[in-house]
């Protein structure tokens, strides 16, 4: 199988859903994951080409899943990009400082999601996710998203989003890993034991 994948970390449901929506029509294969945990476990399972990853999650924040998928050797170099309505310049410093690749804002547009992805993702990998977007019939991004479109695209994550969809429109289920090496589990649970400790009043 020849997927590219990326890693959309957020517990919003209706979130993960239109930024699946986005990465698939660019060509890519996305994994979905609730909270920090779960994602740090996907993104040494799957090594995504990229990770999409929201501020303000709860038990491990967005900064907290940053720094760790930075410490962690198999993940290190995988470019991230902050999704968030918090853009204070403190929340970007911090970010930016623990290795965050950039920065998008909620709210956000399809263009601006392609061009943080085109900004950090090595080229030949965005060339050969278009090639897949265009054997898959979706839209050029260089294309504009009409009105229509966008209220439409809005209209079945919701029906999506409710249990209303019908089948042929449902979106990817949330990808549960399956095995990853004994070294990086240990290395997680280590990591979420200290995490936990250090939230613990002294």
């Amino acid at each position: 199988m020849n997927e590219i994948p990326v890693l959309i970390i957020d517990d919003d449901i209706w979130m993960q859903r239109i930024l699946s929506k986005i990465i698939q029509s660019f060509g890519f294969y996305p994994f979905l994951a609730s909270n920090g945990f779960d994602g740090i476990a996907l993104a040494v399972e799957h090594h995504p080409a990229l990770i999409l990853l929201d501020v303000l999650m709860p038990e491990l924040s967005g900064h907290q899943t940053l720094k760790v998928l930075k410490t962690i050797k198999s993940t290190k170099e995988i470019p991230i990009i902050m999704v968030t309505a918090v853009s204070d310049i403190e929340n970007i410093g911090l970010a930016i400082k623990s290795g965050a690749a950039g920065f998008v804002g909620k709210p956000f547009t399809r263009t601006t999601i392609y061009e943080k992805i085109r900004d950090v993702v090595n080229k030949d990998v965005i060339s050969q996710a278009s090639l897949k977007a265009k054997a898959n019939d979706f839209t050029s991004v260089d294309k504009p998203v009409s009105q229509e479109t966008t209220s439409n695209l809005v209209k079945s994550l919701e029906e999506s989003y409710t249990g209303n969809a019908p089948k042929s429109s449902a979106m990817p289920q949330q990808v549960i890993p399956k095995t990853y090496r004994e070294d990086d589990k240990k290395n997680i649970e280590a990591i979420k034991e200290l995490l936990l400790k250090s939230k613990k009043p002294e």
